[in-house]
């Protein structure tokens, strides 16, 4: 198999691949068999009629696209581990001869732009400090009380915060519609799950009464109840409060949290947990303000193939997550105000930034000579066996398959750590 390479402008190359005629005569030879063997002819078993009956069946087209198809998968492995070229996207593959006795194919391959990184050190672009207040803590502090708060049955009516228990039944000009009635429903009133207006209208009634809400859908809702007046027939069958529990060291010490047992001690328990998550914002907004600059003063050409594979996958994983809530595309569309074209522009937009902030990561591994050993794996597993408590195997199991992916982010960790030791 010959094969020739030409290296093209905006990080594409060209492959030029001969292949041997011996190889390309064995493949037609496998190619008839198996296109031989599904036809049939009167007076004999499938696959058994003599070749020379067969022959005049069998489409020769179809058995040059088998043979062609058989072999495409070894020359461009070869391509990639003998010539050491790495695809950044789907190939296109194109037959530039073919005959009985000679192929010729031509891959076009997108590999890994090239990066002209800008300064990654030495730039100021503002690192703050990590700070935690007292009303953080309480804000802290409250949110727990609150998860563990239970719901009492009120006799006094209904108020903001409050949660309602109902039935009801939706109607746009006296008729019932999809998905606008349930029964025994639990409401929190002023959670704004509801059309706006509609929890309001439920404050200063109580248990045992009947309230008719009335709104107006919004306009960007789906196509066919968007912009219409509705009325909501509710039955209000209990209305129920929050009842926080009472802080005190028992309230404590059914959270188990190690070594917290007194108020004060939960006090400084989650002062400390709000000061990691600062520390952790103060840390990720810096990095992201570092990395905007290198992108500015970097030159990174991204072809076209790549942005486009990139929005075509950003677009179905968003399309199985919006059929899995009940939402199609124009639905959605619907809701948020834009059109299929906004949206893809909107998703070209961020996979064209997120692809240049990865290709910036790579080039800065590879000036820093960064790489990641079996020796620190085994180092990063330990620790987080250590922080969650499991054992080094157990860990492992996690990991799993992924443990390309978990080199990578420990790489991609190594060098946020370059960025913040050596920019202020």
């Amino acid at each position: 198999m010959e094969r020739k390479i030409n290296k093209l402008e905006h990080a594409h190359v060209e492959v030029l691949v001969t292949v041997d005629k011996e190889d390309w005569k064995k493949a037609q030879e496998k190619a008839f068999e198996k296109a031989a063997s599904k036809v049939e002819i009167k007076g004999f078993r499938k696959g058994k009629a003599p070749l020379n009956l067969v022959k005049d069946k069998v489409n020769q087209g179809e058995v040059l696209n088998t043979a062609i198809d058989s072999l495409l998968p070894d020359i461009y492995k070869a391509i990639m581990e003998e010539d050491n070229i790495q695809p950044f996207a789907q190939p296109k593959v194109d037959v530039t001869k073919l005959t009985l006795d000679e192929l010729e194919v031509k891959f076009t391959i997108v590999t890994a732009p090239e990066v002209e990184l800008g300064e990654y050190k030495g730039l100021s672009v503002g690192k703050e400090e990590a700070k935690v207040t007292d009303e953080d803590v309480e804000k802290e502090l409250n949110s727990l009380l609150e998860k563990n708060a239970t719901l009492v049955l009120k006799e006094d009516k209904a108020a903001l915060g409050d949660t309602v228990v109902m039935d009801f039944v939706g109607k746009v000009n006296g008729e019932t519609f999809e998905g606008g009635s349930a029964e025994n429903y639990e409401l929190v009133l002023g959670s704004h799950s509801f059309i706006p207006g509609f929890e309001e209208q439920l404050v200063g009634h109580g248990a045992n009464e009947h309230v008719d809400v009335n709104v107006t859908f919004p306009e960007q809702y789906t196509e066919n109840l968007k912009g219409k007046p509705a009325v909501f027939e509710c039955d209000i069958h209990e209305v129920k409060a929050k009842k926080l529990p009472t802080l005190d060291e028992e309230f404590v010490k059914e959270q188990n949290i190690p070594n917290v047992s007194t108020v004060e001690e939960l006090k400084e328990h989650l002062r400390a947990k709000k000061l990691e998550e600062a520390k952790n914002k103060v840390r990720n907004d810096f990095i992201n303000k570092v990395v905007e600059e290198i992108n500015k003063n970097s030159k990174i050409d991204i072809p076209e193939e790549i942005l486009d594979n990139q929005v075509e996958q950003r677009k179905q994983d968003f399309l199985q997550r919006m059929t899995q809530s009940g939402l199609n595309l124009e639905q959605y569309l619907q809701v948020i105000g834009q059109t299929e074209e906004q949206f893809e522009s909107q998703l070209k937009t961020t996979a064209a930034k997120e692809t240049a902030n990865y290709l910036i990561f790579e080039e800065i591994a590879k000036k820093e000579e960064i790489e990641v050993t079996d020796a620190d794996v085994d180092f990063e597993i330990a620790k987080l066996a250590d922080e969650y408590k499991m054992t080094a195997e157990d860990v492992k199991k996690a990991v799993g398959g992924q443990l390309d992916q978990f080199k990578h982010q420990i790489k991609m960790q190594r060098v946020e750590n370059v960025l913040w030791n050596n920019n202020d």
